[in-house]
C-alpha cells in the first residue's frame, strides 16, 4: 500500500494560488484529494514518483506523449548534446530540415513538412489552409482535436474538460462553421455532403479509443466521400501516430488524407508537432502567414531525431501491441472472473477504460493506493516489460479485492 499523497496536496494547493486549476492542462489537474497523486516529480522508464516518494507503474505516459518511456537514455543524450550547442537561432537550424526528411521517408501521406509545438496549433493550421485551398468555410469535426473542439457545443471533450462550456467567448458565426459529427456512421457525412457540401472545406478526424477498429470501413469511404464533393481530409494522428502504426491510422487503414498532425510520441515527450501532406498545401503556409518563432527549436527536434532512429532501429509498435494485448487482456479476464461490468476496450496501444463513472473513478483511487496510475485512456509504452506486466496484475487483482 502506497502512503497518502499528502505533501503532494499541500504543495498542489499552494500553487492554486498563482496557477489556474493548479495546472496548464485542464486533463492533468488531480481531483481526488489526498489519494490520487496531486504532483509527479520524477519519471524513469514506465514508474513515476510523487511528491511523497510514491511509486507508480504509469499507464497514463502523460496523456500519450511517452511511448518509450521517460528518461530514455538515448533521448536524453540527443537532447543534452544539443543542448551544448543552442536551443533555437535566427536561421533554420540543420536538424528541422533532417528530421522533415525522416518524416517523409517514414509517414505515408507526407509529401511536405512543417513543425510547431502543440497538436491543437498544427490543427488549427490545417484548417486555414483547407479553406484557402477549397476556397469554402466549413469544417466537419470527429473526436477530439484539441482545444479546437471548444469552438462547437457538439465536440467531444476528454474527461479533464467535459465540465466545461465550449462555446464561452466563441461568436455563433464561428461556432456553426465547426460542426461535429460521429465515430463510425456514415451516414451523418452524407447528410451533411447532400446538405452543405458546397461549404465544406474539410473533414477533421481523430480515431475513437473504444470502437478504433470502425476506422476499418469508416476512414478509407469518409476518404472517398470528402474527395467526391471537394474537400480535403484532415487526419488528426496525434494520438495514433508512432502508437497505432508510425504512420498513425492512415497508415494502419490503409488511406491517404490530404493532410495529417502528428505530435505526442514523435519526441517521447518533447513538445513539438508536425503538420504535413500534399506538398502544394503545405507549402502554402508561408503565404497564409502561418509561423511560429519555436517551430524549430532544436531540442525538441534533437529528441524528435533521436525517436524516429529508435522506432528504426528497434520493433518498438510491435512491443506496444504485443504488451498492450497481454495486460489489457488479463485485467479484462479478472473483471470479468470477478462479476465487473468493466473493461478496457478498443485496440491494446490505447485502450479506453467502459464503466460507469463512478466505479471507474474508485477503481483508479484503489490502483493508486496499490501503487498503479490508470487514466480513462491508458497506454503501455517501450519500457514496460513482462514483468511490469505481471507486477501491474497483481496489484489489479488486489485492488479488486479491496473494492
Amino acid at each position: 500500500m502506497q502512503q497518502a499523497p499528502i505533501k503532494s496536496w499541500e504543495i498542489y494547493r499552494e500553487s492554486t494560488r498563482y496557477l489556474a486549476q493548479g495546472s496548464s492542462t485542464s486533463s492533468k489537474a488531480p481531483a481526488i484529494e489526498d489519494v490520487e497523486p496531486a504532483l509527479i516529480v520524477r519519471g524513469s522508464g514506465c514508474r513515476v514518483w510523487d511528491a511523497d516518494g510514491n511509486e507508480y507503474i504509469d499507464y497514463r505516459n502523460a496523456l500519450g506523449p511517452v511511448t518509450l518511456g521517460y528518461a530514455v537514455p538515448e533521448i536524453n543524450e540527443a537532447v543534452s548534446a544539443q543542448l551544448e550547442n543552442g536551443i533555437i537561432f535566427g536561421h533554420p537550424h540543420p536538424l528541422e530540415g533532417e528530421v522533415a526528411k525522416l518524416l517523409v521517408e517514414t509517414i505515408p501521406c507526407a509529401e511536405r513538412v512543417r513543425f510547431l509545438k502543440t497538436g491543437g496549433e498544427a490543427l488549427a493550421a490545417c484548417a486555414k489552409i483547407a479553406r484557402h485551398a477549397t476556397r469554402r468555410n466549413k469544417i466537419l469535426h470527429c473526436g477530439y482535436n484539441g482545444w479546437l473542439n471548444s469552438l462547437n457545443p457538439g465536440g467531444y471533450r476528454p474527461v479533464g474538460v467535459a465540465s466545461a462550456e465550449p462555446t464561452k467567448g466563441v461568436p455563433a458565426a464561428i461556432a456553426e462553421l465547426h460542426p461535429s459529427l460521429p465515430w463510425g456512421d456514415l451516414d451523418p457525412w452524407e447528410a451533411a455532403f447532400h446538405d452543405d457540401g458546397d461549404d465544406i472545406a474539410a473533414v477533421m478526424i481523430a480515431s475513437a479509443y473504444a470502437d478504433l477498429d470502425k476506422g476499418r470501413e469508416f476512414l478509407p469511404a469518409l476518404r472517398k466521400l470528402s474527395e467526391a464533393h471537394g474537400a480535403l481530409m484532415v487526419m488528426d494522428e496525434i494520438v495514433m501516430g508512432f502508437r497505432l502504426a508510425i504512420g498513425g491510422a492512415h497508415e494502419y487503414f490503409d488511406f491517404m488524407p490530404d493532410m495529417a498532425v502528428f505530435g505526442k510520441g514523435m519526441a517521447n515527450g518533447m513538445p513539438i508537432s508536425a503538420y504535413l501532406g500534399r506538398a502544394d498545401l503545405i507549402d502554402s503556409a508561408r503565404d497564409l502567414g502561418i509561423s511560429s518563432t519555436f517551430g524549430g527549436e532544436t531540442l525538441s527536434l534533437a529528441a524528435a531525431k533521436a525517436v524516429a532512429e529508435f522506432y528504426e532501429n528497434r520493433r518498438v509498435i510491435t512491443h506496444l501491441w504485443e504488451t498492450g494485448r497481454a495486460l489489457w487482456g488479463a485485467v479484462n479476464h479478472l473483471f470479468e472472473s470477478k462479476g465487473v461490468a468493466a473493461r478496457f476496450q478498443g485496440y491494446g496501444v490505447c485502450p479506453q477504460l467502459v464503466a460507469d463513472g463512478d466505479w471507474a473513478i474508485q477503481f483508479m483511487c484503489a490502483c493508486y493506493q496499490q501503487g498503479v496510475s490508470f487514466y480513462h485512456v491508458s497506454y503501455v509504452n517501450y519500457s514496460h516489460k513482462p514483468s511490469d506486466v505481471e507486477d501491474t496484475i497483481v496489484r489489479v487483482e488486489r485492488t479488486l479485492d479491496s473494492m
